[in-house]
């Protein structure tokens, strides 16, 4: 007899497999495959990353970095994923990298390993989330401009990126099956719309760049003299695609999700997998579609919204154009973060569960079935990290530097 994925003979294997781990049920199992991955692919967020760091690659290599770079990055990854994708297979647990570092590693060193790799992942993904939603501030700050009128403060950035983060934490706390909705919402808005934005944007653009622009074009503007002077172009092009590492980060959820989906041995990795190609095509449809419908690049370089991507969408569609189109993106970016904070919390309470946190936070709501001490100590966490940006810009951005770096160690070294 054939039994389908979701049946009853699934979830007893699920929860048989998580006893083996030494763990019992907690955490309620009803996400699909589909929904591991949307979490998975809404923490991606391509639309997010390039957005929020199409800045950063035009100064830092410019367009030819940036498209070279997205595939470059994408096809090393791929990679990753793939050895992360055969790990969560034999061990679907929400604790994810950590765990499989004490599974893996000696008798003598797992405790050790598990511990660094925990800290490693724990501290990389409350960076990410931080990045993330505080990113949505600034574009919520952003196109709050475009009409006049408004002036942007370190202050105000920061107490509209504590109501997205508040947001992010009340919607998490209500359980999964409010977050299932959501995430057909995000599977929905970061395939089809995105493409429908970057359709209009194509369709509708007075020129179009040629391709010798897109691809080989390389602009330093790091600094007078700039990093190309300095050290070398080469230099200039490694640190420029970070914009693509930056981006593809967060795969590492359908993981922490595991404990909460169907055949999580089966739908874990194939999560993993699914949202890094995905994310790929679209990423690269996206970032080709920007770069292409640039109609001045000083102009988009130097707007007066500080923000290219608005920039591309006012010379293209005007102001009203420009803010619809822009609103949908903010609204992909909410989604972003609150797949982030999920992650997150699913991370720390595997963590906790295993003493790595104080064991008060191993705890899940009978009612939701949800972590929501380590939901909202995510939130408590990523609010901190983002204070120093009352005072500093420099010091609050040298904070994230490490965050891709971090989460890619902590997989790269299972593998």
């Amino acid at each position: 007899m054939v039994h389908l994925p979701g049946t009853a003979d699934t979830s007893t294997a699920d929860e048989d497999r998580l006893a083996e781990l030494g763990y019992k049920q907690d955490l309620k199992r009803e996400w699909s495959l589909i929904h591991n991955f949307g979490a998975s692919f809404s923490i991606i967020s391509v639309i997010t990353g390039i957005t929020t760091l199409f800045q950063y690659g035009l100064t830092t290599g410019g367009p030819g970095v940036m498209s070279i770079g997205w595939i470059v990055v994408n096809f090393f990854t791929f990679f990753v994923g793939l050895g992360m994708a055969e790990i969560v297979s034999a061990v679907p647990t929400s604790g994810g990298p950590y765990f499989w570092a004490a599974v893996l590693a000696s008798e003598k060193w797992g405790p050790f390993c598990a511990w660094v790799t925990g800290w490693f992942n724990l501290l990389g993904q409350v960076a990410v989330t931080t990045g993330i939603t505080f990113g949505g501030a600034n574009l919520i700050s952003t196109l709050a401009t475009v009409k006049g009128g408004y002036e942007p403060t370190p202050a105000k950035i920061i107490g509209i990126y504590a109501a997205l983060l508040f947001s992010h934490a009340v919607v998490n706390t209500f359980g999964v099956k409010i977050l299932k909705y959501l995430n057909n919402v995000s599977i929905t808005l970061h395939s089809v719309g995105i493409s429908c934005i970057a359709i209009a944007v194509l369709a509708k653009a007075p020129k179009l760049q040629s391709a010798k622009f897109v691809f080989a074009t390389f602009n330093d503007s790091t600094g007078d003299p700039g990093w190309g002077e300095i050290a070398s172009p080469a230099y200039v092009a490694i640190i420029g695609i970070l914009v693509a590492q930056y981006t593809i980060t967060g795969y590492d959820a359908s993981a922490h999700m595991s404990e909460e989906t169907k055949d999580a041995a089966r739908a874990a990795p194939y999560g993993v997998l699914m949202s890094l190609a995905v994310s790929a095509f679209f990423g690269f449809f996206i970032m080709l579609a920007f770069l292409f419908s640039i109609q001045d690049f000083e102009r988009t370089v130097g707007s007066d919204y500080a923000q290219p991507v608005l920039q591309i969408f006012v010379d293209v569609f005007g102001e009203n154009g420009a803010i619809g189109l822009f609103a949908v993106i903010i609204i992909c970016v909410w989604h972003c973060g609150l797949f982030s904070l999920t992650s997150n919390s699913r991370m720390m309470y595997g963590f906790a569960r295993d003493a790595g946190l104080p064991r008060w936070f191993a705890h899940t709501d009978q009612k939701f079935q949800s972590p929501i001490r380590t939901i909202w100590l995510s939130a408590f966490l990523a609010f901190c990290l983002a204070l120093p940006s009352l005072g500093s810009a420099v010091a609050f951005a040298g904070k994230f530097s490490p965050d891709s770096v971090m989460t890619d160690i902590i997989l790269t070294d299972k593998i």
